[in-house]
């Protein structure tokens, strides 16, 4: 029987193997209907026929056992895990006390697990309940769309992140998030999930070992599917290596990123886009998707000094609404909003928050470490990094609102760039000079002298709503 199960599993990863070749040779519609392909393929082979798991099955699990240390509670949502709870299912990874101590810093928040997870076994677990499909690669982190067997159509996010070593290699790769980079995403996603227009966080998990099957396959169709130009790095190294730690982040599904809508062909768009060669959209949706992401940046300010400091198309995630708006504040600009938007991915994020209930303290990435990033060309988005250090001149704990005006501003160019030509309804016409009058404030500001925050725009939004409406 193992001889067949074995023989079905080598006979569907050479499947999976011709399938990519070919699709290296197909155009961009040719690659996505590969991808699709695979998608149907994956859902009932891999999980099926791979090893349930390398270790001794009958090998006695032990309980978690708790922290002795303080640990202070955040008062959020509370969220569920997508379908099941793993518990002791799980093989717990042996480390040493170094390495204990190494990842100290991420066992002391309450919404990381206390114990390092055996990668394959963890992915043995998840695999039998769920299936997973790679969706976007970062410089620090890949991200995945995991949906439910047991429910099918409901979804979760998980974003992994290679955590760099304490010595030797990998202890160097600047692509390898920090400790105390990869707590402060942690902090920052339970304090943010108070807020509207940020993503609902569940929890967050520490691994060890290899990337397992069930995650590289994903990743070599997402490599296929892709402009060779956006191919991104494999961290082959972090892939093959058994002492590999990495950070499991779980979210709730916040949709589809703008970047994504605004360029690919998708059945369920988001957004209303038309004239195919443009990819124009209307102006109640520039209004709607604007005025949220100005929104909930204005509310972080006032309540955590929050900076985003990342916020290009990919960190903009849009969900079509189906009726009523949630959230009755998003009315104030908008009459009847399209679409609900999140914002997503604190990386280099900054803001002050108390994770340990020990008195609040800035957390912050310090850029300076990384000129990498301000060398970037041929995107919008490299000009505000560059913006971000003339104003903070490389003192990157320091609060500066105004680094949220260069997103803002820069979203909306890009936004309006999707005017369409033609003629215009009243209304629309209307729309569109009150939000050209906006973009022209916005490029006009001179450091700040209008719009010093994202709540100084939204008052002025708010007073230009209101002189419209008499």
């Amino acid at each position: 029987m193992a001889g067949i199960m074995k023989q079905k599993w080598t006979n569907f990863t050479s499947t999976v193997e011709r399938m990519v070749t070919k699709a290296k040779g197909y155009g961009k519609r040719g690659k996505e209907n590969i991808a699709i392909q695979f998608d149907r393929l994956q859902l009932s082979s891999p999980n099926k026929y791979q090893p349930l798991v390398e270790s001794d099955s009958n090998q006695q699990r032990q309980p978690r056992q708790p922290t002795p240390k303080k640990k202070a509670k955040i008062n959020r949502r509370h969220r569920q895990s997508i379908t099941f709870t793993a518990g002791n299912e799980i093989d717990r990874a042996e480390i040493d006390k170094q390495t204990k101590k190494y990842l100290n810093p991420l066992f002391t928040l309450t919404e990381v697990n206390q114990s390092v997870s055996v990668f394959s076994d963890w992915a043995r677990v998840w695999s039998t309940h769920c299936d997973f499909t790679k969706i976007a690669q970062g410089t620090y982190g890949a991200v995945f769309r995991i949906q439910s067997k047991a429910q099918p159509g409901t979804f979760t996010i998980g974003k992994l992140i290679p955590l760099r070593a304490r010595t030797g290699w990998g202890s160097k790769t600047k692509e390898f998030t920090t400790i105390d980079a990869a707590r402060n995403e942690v902090a920052l996603l339970a304090a943010l999930d108070q807020l509207h227009g940020f993503v609902q966080f569940r929890k967050a998990e520490v691994l060890e070992g290899r990337l397992p099957t069930a995650l590289e396959l994903p990743s070599v169709v997402f490599d296929a599917t892709q402009e060779e130009d956006d191919i991104s790095p494999r961290w082959t190294g972090a892939c093959s290596n058994s002492t590999q730690l990495w950070l499991f982040l779980e979210m709730s599904d916040a949709g589809t990123d703008l970047e994504t809508a605004l360029t690919k062909n998708l059945p369920h768009n988001p957004i209303q886009t038309f004239h195919n060669r443009k990819r124009c959209i209307p102006a109640v949706q520039v209004r709607d998707i604007f005025w949220q992401v100005a929104s909930a940046l204005a509310l972080a300010e006032k309540k955590f000094t929050f900076e985003h400091r990342d916020l290009h198309l990919g960190n903009i995630c849009l969900t079509r609404l189906q009726g009523p708006s949630p959230d009755k504040s998003l009315e104030l600009w908008t009459d009847t909003p399209t679409v609900l938007v999140t914002i997503i991915d604190y990386t280099l994020s900054r803001a002050v928050i108390d994770p340990l209930g020990q008195g609040a303290w800035p957390l912050f990435n310090d850029l300076s470490k990384d000129p990498v990033l301000f060398e970037g060309t041929g995107a919008g988005q490299y000009d505000v990094y560059r913006q971000m250090r003339s104003v903070l001149k490389d003192n990157w704990e320091k609060f500066q609102p105004l680094t949220n005006v260069y997103w803002l501003t820069h979203l909306l160019e890009l936004l309006m760039e999707r005017k369409p030509e033609g003629h215009q309804s009243s209304a629309n016409t209307e729309l569109w000079n009150r939000l050209a009058d906006l973009k022209d404030c916005l490029i006009d500001n001179d450091e700040g002298k209008k719009f010093g925050s994202a709540q100084d725009i939204v008052r002025y939004c708010e007073g230009v709503a209101t002189k419209g409406n008499k």
